[in-house]
């Protein structure tokens, strides 16, 4: 599709649903802040629901929240829900114009969850999150398939890599609970996802472009959060202790996993601790057996939460994963062991001195080891080759927010460290001779940022936000290989750049079912660790190993997004258009004459610079609440990427992909029942100077169960590629086939 092209069907969609019913009436709002009955706090991240409708909002850090496009009804019912409290309703009378100061307090009870992935969703107050963490009841990574405008390359089976509208790997950030994790393994087989199991989680962020300031902010393409469960405290001064079990099966590995969650809360401390263990053989795809898929990761988690005072709390985390025998059906290699061990610390105020609405401090560090090595595979008996990667990450935030009657402003500071090395360890068997060589030569990269945002409330009709970080780089190698320095032609390879990031947010609430957000942003991505001093890492992707380039310019993204929500009491439609314009694009340029180092690579490339690139597409996304207690759910996302200095298509851009299903809840919700299919589009538009062959579309589809006994006892189960279809993923590589037909069972136990 053209850029012209583009743009004329954004126009036309404008216009046609400009001219829906409803689009010119005056509007209601719902003002109010959700409290603990006991404090007397605000309380974050309440899920606060309009019965009978789709239309809700999540509360912010103090508990307040804003509920626009209110049913013209006589009386309005509010549900109320939060993790750790009970649920609590809510009558209002009709206003003429609204309703302000509506203040609801919670009381705090056990921690007990009906369903850990559908509570994750109610708190995020998304209706597409919910209908994909329903189609993925293990909360694995494959979840982030079924999300509009994003998709993830599979690194194992238990390991996938997101990618947001095209933009992948480093173009995005993607943090747990806030902290920047820098994978180890030389090839990405280990991205953030690796150390995360989705059951864990209380919630999961997403932005899309570099539309967010704070923090780490969006990079070049956007952002995803992992946020873990939060500590949970009491109402009265009692010990309580809560526990989770679960245990489920999937035919397709012949593989089990267990989770176990235990809680312990008084009114002054909250502590969880969660243990989780996955494990499966080599999984089937429709016609065979695929090879060297076979994985076992564990994942142990602690957070102990100290209410120090009215208004003030610290959170210790400690998580840790471990894996062993994982294998990459796409590689020569597999991975014999992986370590993480994450450690943050948090102190968060609110109502502080200088009118400091809320103040927030977090400081945080992890190390990350990874060893891969062929012995197990044929190609061992010439030659045995490991790969060790370390990395160690050490950062912090803090940041300060105030709050007047139509505006707020936030400032913060970011810094981070990176220490990241890698060596390979070659043994060729019938000369006995051995190798050793620095992939990553011993790399540091430090980052300090600056941000500040500012939010204005012109009416309730109309808000501006904007939003700017400067952050300054700077990067070395401390044992680069003369060779490595001859290629180059220098003698120096430190540097350091400052980055300027920027956007601006105008949001319309139309009338009455309508909210329109105007998006403008520039991101900008220095070059990573292995794209500066990687010395023959293999991209299997195309099959090359690849040089890092010290001198490689910034990637710099300018981003326009148009976000067309429509939500009345039965259905929920997004409509969100995009375009990107990138300039220095960074990829890989083919250099004849040099031999490779890897088992398996084809040639050598060297990381540059591209002139520009431009991706474009558009993420819809429905929610339809029909009659007899179903409810349609749809998604689909279509992204197009162009290199203009080649006038080529730009390689690994995902093709047209939906998900959509029709789910029945039962009244009482004692039990549920969800037809759906996944399908995707051929991807003939593919860039073949980079390694890349056209994928065929397929179409699966899934039969999902659920049935509640009782208080404390839940059972799932379903059927996954019902017709046993046989097809892969364009972004997986090496044309690895997906899971066969498969069946599943899933028990949890409240306790």
């Amino acid at each position: 599709m053209s850029s012209i092209h583009f743009f004329r069907l954004l126009i036309l969609v404008s216009l046609l649903l400009a001219t829906l019913p409803g689009f010119a009436q005056e509007a209601n709002q719902i003002r109010g802040r959700v409290i603990d009955h006991r404090t007397q706090e605000g309380i974050a991240n309440a899920n606060v629901l309009i019965q009978g409708t789709l239309r809700g909002a999540a509360t912010d850090e103090n508990g307040h929240f804003i509920i626009s496009n209110v049913p013209a009804k006589e009386v309005i019912v509010l549900v109320i829900k939060h993790m750790g409290y009970a649920e609590a309703t809510k009558s209002l009378k009709r206003a003429q114009a609204g309703w302000e100061n509506v203040e609801i307090a919670l009381v705090q009870t056990a921690l007990r969850v009906v369903n850990e992935v559908v509570v994750m969703a109610e708190r995020s107050n998304e209706a597409y999150l919910q209908n994909a963490l329903r189609s993925n009841p293990d909360g694995g990574g494959r979840i982030l398939r079924d999300l509009p405008g994003v998709q993830a390359v599979a690194r194992a089976f238990v390991a996938f890599d997101p990618v947001i509208r095209g933009m992948k790997e480093e173009q995005i950030n993607v943090t747990i609970d806030g902290i920047k994790v820098e994978p180890a393994c030389h090839g990405r087989m280990d991205p953030a996802t690796a150390y995360v199991d989705m059951a864990e989680l209380d919630a999961m962020t997403i932005t899309k472009g570099p539309f967010e300031v704070a923090g780490l902010g969006a990079g070049l393409g956007g952002r995803i959060d992992f946020a873990k469960l939060r500590p949970v405290y009491q109402d009265q001064n009692a010990l309580r202790l809560t526990g989770v079990a679960g245990v489920s099966y999937n035919s397709v590995t012949a593989g089990d996993k267990e989770h176990l969650r235990l809680g312990m809360s008084t009114t002054r401390l909250g502590a969880q601790v969660q243990f989780s263990r996955h494990v499966g053989d080599n999984y089937q795809s429709s016609r065979s057996e695929v090879p060297y898929s076979a994985f076992e990761n564990r994942h142990l988690d602690a957070m102990l939460g100290v209410r120090l005072a009215k208004h003030h709390e610290l959170r210790l985390a400690h998580y840790r994963s471990d894996g062993e025998d994982t294998g990459y059906p796409a590689l020569p290699m597999d991975t014999r062991d992986h370590k993480a061990r994450l450690y943050g610390f948090d102190y968060i105020a609110s109502n502080g001195p200088l009118a400091v609405a809320q103040f927030y401090l977090k400081v945080y560090h992890n190390n990350i080891s990874h060893v891969m090595d062929n012995l197990n595979r044929p190609a061992a008996m010439m030659r045995e080759m490991t790969v060790l990667g370390e990395t160690e990450t050490t950062g912090g935030d803090v940041a300060a927010e105030w709050r007047f009657a139509q505006s707020d402003f936030k400032v913060g500071l970011n810094i981070w460290r990176v220490f990241a090395t890698a060596r390979r360890d070659m043994l060729t068997k019938s000369t006995g001779m051995r190798m050793s060589s620095l992939m990553w030569p011993d790399v540091t990269m430090n980052s300090a940022a600056a941000f500040a945002e500012l939010g204005h409330d012109f009416n309730a009709a109309w808000r501006i936000t904007a939003g700017t970080r400067v952050a300054n780089v700077e990067s070395r190698a401390a044992a680069l290989s003369p060779q490595f320095l001859a290629f180059h032609q220098f003698s120096n390879a430190d540097l350091a750049e400052t980055d300027i990031d920027a956007n601006v947010r105008l949001k319309y609430h139309a009338k009455p079912h309508w909210t329109m957000t105007l998006s403008l942003g520039r991101g900008v991505r220095p070059a990573g660790h292995k794209e500066r001093y990687g010395w023959y890492t293999i991209n299997q992707f195309d099959s090359y190993d690849y040089i890092g380039d010290p001198r490689l310019k910034a990637e710099k993204n300018v981003a326009v997004d148009l976000a067309l929500h429509y939500q009345a009491e039965k259905i929920q439609l997004r409509v969100q258009p995009y375009y990107n314009r990138l300039q220095d694009y960074i990829t890989g340029d083919v250099r004849e004459g040099l031999s490779p180092q890897s088992m398996g690579a084809r040639g050598v490339k060297i990381y540059t610079n591209l002139g520009s690139a431009r991706i474009s597409g558009v993420d819809v996304d429905l929610n339809w609440q029909l009659p007899a207690h179903l409810t349609l759910f749809s998604n689909f996302s279509f992204a197009e990427g162009r290199d203009l200095e080649r006038e080529a298509p730009l390689p690994e851009i995902p093709p047209l992909s939906t998900l959509t299903g029709l789910r029945y809840v039962s009244p009482g919700n004692l039990f549920w029942l969800q037809c759906e299919t996944r399908a995707a589009r051929r991807q003939d538009k593919i860039a073949p100077f980079a390694g890349e062959n056209e994928t065929p579309g397929f179409t699966v589809y899934h039969l999902r169960g659920g049935v509640r006994l009782g208080n404390s006892l839940q059972l799932q189960s379903g059927i996954e590629n019902l017709t046993d279809v046989f097809y892969h993923e364009h972004l997986d590589r090496n044309d690895i086939p997906q899971p066969g037909r498969n069946f599943y069972v899933k028990s949890v136990l409240h306790f």
